[in-house]
């Protein structure tokens, strides 16, 4: 009998228990980077990919907006979170942008994730509690616009009632 202690097994990502889903994820990224996002790539994605029994969608908004400055200074805390993220790689991908200008800007965006909870896909990376996360349902019209206008960025977003045109962004995938 030995005392050294038994080998630790590595644990996975959470999601990994789901199982695969009935599309790959990776054939959504194929799809949004090689054809024009809201002509071929957003119906696409609503007609063939998404399905409410496998993925979840979810807002994100930064909490501290007020505490931003220059538009690109938001985009690289976007970066840094995004690349914080990469152990979900397999299981979310979506946008998030910067809206409005220098001194008065902000951070929204919006994901496909795989299952039905946003948080074990973000509590990855450390600054998650950063952001807060609205479920969005793909049955209400407006919230397909919402994902379509995050994921496409060609139309000013609305944002308490006034329009803010989209300064920059990021897509993870």
């Amino acid at each position: 009998m030995s005392d050294a202690p038994a080998p630790t097994v590595p644990k996975g990502h959470p999601l990994a228990e789901l199982g695969k889903s009935s599309k790959p994820l990776d054939e959504l990224k194929r799809v949004y980077s090689n054809k024009e996002t809201r002509e071929e790539a957003l119906p696409w994605f609503w007609n063939e990919f998404y399905n409410d029994e496998e993925w979840s969608l979810w807002k994100l908004d930064y909490k501290y907006n007020d505490e931003l400055t220059l538009t690109f200074m938001s985009n690289n805390l976007i970066g840094g979170f995004f690349n914080r993220l990469t152990e979900s790689t397999k299981y979310i991908f979506g946008c998030a942008v910067v809206y409005g200008e220098n001194n008065d800007n902000g951070i929204q965006g919006a994901f496909v994730i795989r299952g039905k909870d946003y948080k074990p896909a973000f509590d990855v990376a450390p600054d998650w509690e950063s952001y807060s996360f609205t479920r969005l349902d793909a049955s209400k019209p407006e919230d397909r616009a919402l994902v379509d206008d995050l994921w496409a960025w060609d139309k000013p977003l609305l944002i308490d009632g006034k329009e803010r045109e989209i300064a920059d962004g990021k897509v993870f995938k």
